[in-house]
């Protein structure tokens, strides 16, 4: 008898696939995209079926044990082939990272309907309504249909039940509808467009009626109404059966962007994101799979809802590092949202006041279409930007005399005022002040920063903990003082100047919990608070029509970081942040301190002139290779023990400089990481450069390879395509 032998990818970490027999009660229960349970060496896992392969002997086969589920469409399915290829990733983990694990593993939630079967009038004589809450809830039935139990709590369960017994109701338990337009959000009337707003909508909307893929990158000025574009474009793909995803970079501007969309598309919009729980996630990513839903919004992983057929794919605030996943299957959202708009003839939008350097370089060549908003919405000028050098304050001044003035200007005006600092905590360090010992972190090579507020010193890489000691650990002395300034140290400061401002911080140590976030949010919006503090959380794409002045504490933070974007990083952060300054009626101040003023990434940033700022930057990029102009590939090692990780590390870049010729690559390294420990782990980094990603692809496999074979799971190799983090 001839059996099929099915090709499965599974979820181990194997860079290849493998065969199995499909046995007699799973035939024609296998497609690709079938999620299934098989037997690998003594245990067993969970794969995907990939593909198929005819063959009449199947002797020594393993047969598959159960089909779990159909996760995977087509082109989904087609997109992880991409991902594994491109990524240099297990297949098997790939699917896994597309899937949530609580989609297969979590039910349905299940509510409670009641609906009336019959009037009084209906049964004659026979069934009387007695009592006024059994009256009152037929009343309340008649002409609505079913009505879930959750909005009955002002009736008994023994009134249901007489009701029930009797035969006047009948109740019903299945997953409930999506919520209704009337419910929660009322349709809210669209605003005229500007040209530009216009034309970007058309080109748009043109491309996607004729299902023709295509990239356009939306470069808009902060404020110029790109969130419009994105509305009005996926309106036009009303009654095409095709489905809209709408990628941002924070969960914390998701609840913002939630209700905009929901006020313009009531009820058919879900939303995915890592805030969500397992059942939550899973009666999204079901809604989306059944129909019921037009747009999907969510963080990095929202890229692959699982829309049969799309339309648009939106990514907002493209230039956001955290669109790249650090772990595990390291993609690049915005990348995977142009290659899934590829295999699904769709169109996608890449949407930045500060494009990432990658995209605009792609625009300049033509890959991409450009297309520019240069005005603010009703013509509202840019804020005004004066630029402070701090090496003229003095010395530990953490404010400068301008931008006290200016805060004081605003609380009198009743007006909200912004301040950015990129760094948590409230110190940097804690110091000696006799011998120069920092407080170290025992399991990183970092300094524990000071959290005055918890009286706890923390390491933000490994999350350890411990109060500060008494006295300096190496010579005894009871002077350790806090160096450096935190967003606890500024908001500290800031509320003994100014006591009677209403101020709230925005950071990761501050906002915890679902709903922090859009409670803070909300709270700005309602005009509660008068000084909003943070780090770059603040700066990312919110809407605070009441700002009017943003101050950037100190723009050096990230400047002079090993990593060949901290300019382009420093660049992005500041004109974002300034532009959270006068979106609303009034006009907006920025004021920037800087210990560095004529650094270009800062002098741009001043004027709001990206292309002034590109132009210096490629330059920079063209002469060492570096990304838009070449392509990097970042091999990480790492081992708890320092000299055998180093060896490790040795072993790859021999290996790799013995294939290499010829190739026109170029390798850096090995060299302990910026940040060389980690969570107990030496880090060592290997990086290749090429014009050619094909070039560097084979030779970083091979490097990882060498370093496996000769000390197998003693040291890790983990390799990042396309990084964006070199620390």
């Amino acid at each position: 008898m001839s059996y099929r032998v099915v090709e499965i990818a599974v979820n181990v970490s194997v860079h290849k696939t493998f065969h199995y027999r499909e046995p007699d009660d799973l035939q024609g229960r296998l497609v690709p995209g079938s999620r299934v349970r098989v037997p690998f060496g003594s245990r067993r896992v969970e794969g995907t079926v990939v593909g198929f392969a005819e063959q009449a002997a199947v002797s020594g086969l393993k047969s598959v044990v159960e089909v779990l589920d159909t996760c995977l469409t087509p082109e989904l399915l087609a997109l992880a082939r991409w991902m594994s290829d491109y990524y240099l990733f297990p297949l098997g983990q790939t699917i896994e990272s597309l899937v949530p694990r609580a989609v297969s593993r979590t039910k349905p939630k299940l509510k409670k309907f009641i609906r009336l079967l019959a009037s009084q009038s209906d049964c004659g004589d026979t069934i009387v309504v007695r009592g006024k809450k059994q009256a009152e809830l037929v009343q309340l039935l008649s002409g609505r249909g079913e009505v879930c139990m959750d909005e009955l709590s002002m009736f008994s369960s023994q009134t249901v039940k007489t009701l029930r017994d009797a035969g006047f109701v009948g109740i019903s338990e299945r997953e409930p509808d999506a919520l209704t337009d009337s419910e929660d959000f009322l349709p809210s009337e669209p605003p005229a467009l500007m040209p530009a707003q216009s034309e970007a909508v058309s080109s748009i909307s043109e491309m996607a009626a004729r299902a023709e893929f295509g990239v356009f990158l939306l470069h808009g000025v902060t404020g110029s109404g790109k969130t419009e574009v994105y509305l009005h474009a996926i309106k036009t793909l009303a009654g095409t059966g095709k489905g809209a995803i709408v990628l941002v970079p924070e969960i914390a501007l998701t609840p913002q962007l939630l209700n905009r969309f929901r006020k313009r598309f009531g009820s058919r919009v879900a939303v995915l994101h890592s805030g969500l729980t397992d059942r939550e996630r899973a009666d999204e990513y079901r809604r989306i799979q059944a129909q019921q839903v037009d747009v999907a919004i969510g963080a990095r992983s929202a890229v692959f809802a699982p829309f049969a057929q799309v339309g648009l794919i939106i990514v907002d605030e493209e230039h956001e590092n955290s669109y790249k996943q650090d772990e595990g299957l390291r993609y690049h959202a915005r990348d995977v949202a142009v290659m899934r708009a590829k295999f699904q003839h769709a169109v996608a939008v890449l949407g930045s006041a500060t494009p990432s350097l990658e995209s605009f370089y792609n625009a300049k060549n033509g890959k991409y279409r450009y297309l520019p908003l240069v005005d603010r919405v009703d013509h509202r000028p840019m804020p005004e930007v004066l630029l402070v050098d701090v090496k003229t304050l003095p010395k530990q001044a953490l404010y400068s005399p301008q931008l006290l003035e200016e805060i004081r200007l605003r609380l009198d005006r009743k007006e909200q005022a912004l301040l950015l600092l990129n760094r948590r905590g409230f110190s940097s360090v804690l110091i000696c002040r006799d011998c120069g010992l920092a407080i170290k972190c025992p399991s990183c090579s970092v300094s524990l920063t000071f959290h005055k507020s918890e009286g706890k010193l923390k390491c933000h890489y490994c999350g350890f903990l411990m109060r500060p000691p008494d006295t300096c650990p190496t010579c005894s002395s009871h002077e350790l003082k806090p160096l450096g300034s935190g967003t606890q140290k500024v908001e500290e400061e800031l509320q003994t100047l100014f006591p009677e401002a209403r101020m709230k911080r925005m950071d990761s140590d501050s906002v915890k919990g679902r709903d922090a976030y859009e409670q803070l949010l909300q709270q700005v919006d309602r005009l509660e608070v008068d000084i909003l503090l943070g780090t770059q959380m603040v700066a990312k794409g919110h809407d605070f029509p009441a700002v009017t002045l943003v101050g950037v504490v100190d723009a050096d933070v990230g400047l002079n970081m090993p990593d060949f974007r901290s300019a382009e990083k420093t660049f992005q952060l500041i004109t974002q942040a300034a532009g959270r300054a006068g979106r609303g009626g009034t006009a907006g101040e920025v004021i920037i301190q800087t210990m560095n003023p004529n650094h270009y990434s800062i002098r741009h940033s001043r004027t709001h002139d990206y292309e002034g700022f590109y132009n210096e930057e490629i330059e920079y990029r063209t002469q060492l290779g570096y990304p838009p102009i070449g392509r990097i590939i970042k091999l990480e090692i790492k081992g708890v023990d320092e000299a055998q990780t180093a060896e490790a590390a040795k072993i790859a870049q021999n290996r790799i400089r013995h294939l290499m010729r010829g190739k026109g690559t170029v390798l850096l390294g090995p060299a302990p990481a910026p940040i060389s420990r980690v969570r107990g782990k030496y880090r060592f980094h290997l990086l290749l450069l090429s014009q050619q990603r094909e070039a560097i692809r084979s030779l970083a496999l091979e490097g990882k390879k060498a370093v496996e074979d000769k000390y197998g799971r003693k040291c890790t190799v983990s390799i990042d395509v396309d990084p964006m983090n070199l620390m």
